[in-house]
This record gives structure tokens, C-alpha cells and sequence, in this order.
């Protein structure tokens, strides 16, 4: 499940990922507010929805803790992205 995790996190953007964490925490995610929300900051249609999927796959499998866990020990994603995954992990805990 780890290889899986490494692929969807790269499919979405670790970063993008935390931004739109509390959006898609839950396996039943509205993708409509998510998209929205993406659009407004210039994403491109392929890539929202190749990171919907993505985030889908981690709620999905129930890997939202585990991602977050990934990411706050990466040291290739800004500092920014490392501290909200470290302060959600605190909250989910």
C-alpha cells in the first residue's frame, strides 16, 4: 500500500494535497467544491481531476494519516505544506 501511496500523492502534489486536505478527508468528498476552489488558482482541468482521483484513492483505502505522515517528513515539500500536515496529524490524533 506504501508504493500506492507514493503514486497518488505524485498523482495530486503533496502540497495540493494538504491544501485541500479538509476537503477530502472523507471517501464521499463533494469533487464539485474541490474543483471550484482549484480552478480559482489557476489549476488546469486535467490536473484537479487527476488529483481528485488521486485524493479519492487515499480517503478511499483510508490512507489520509498515513499521507500526512509522508508529508510532514518530506523534506522536498515547502516548509508551509510540512507544518499544516504536522498540525492536522495533531488534530486527527
Amino acid at each position: 500500500m506504501a508504493k500506492d501511496l507514493d503514486f497518488y500523492l505524485k498523482m495530486c502534489g503533496k502540497s495540493v494535497y494538504v491544501t485541500y486536505f479538509e476537503f477530502w478527508n472523507k471517501p464521499g468528498f463533494d469533487e464539485r467544491i474541490v474543483h471550484e476552489q482549484m480552478r480559482q488558482v489557476g489549476k488546469d482541468e486535467a490536473g484537479i481531476k487527476m488529483c481528485v482521483q488521486a485524493a479519492r484513492r487515499i480517503a478511499e483505502n483510508g490512507l489520509q494519516v498515513e499521507a500526512l505522515k509522508v508529508i510532514a517528513n518530506s523534506s522536498r515539500v515547502h516548509q508551509t505544506a510540512r507544518e499544516k500536515s504536522k498540525s492536522l496529524l495533531d488534530l486527527m490524533q
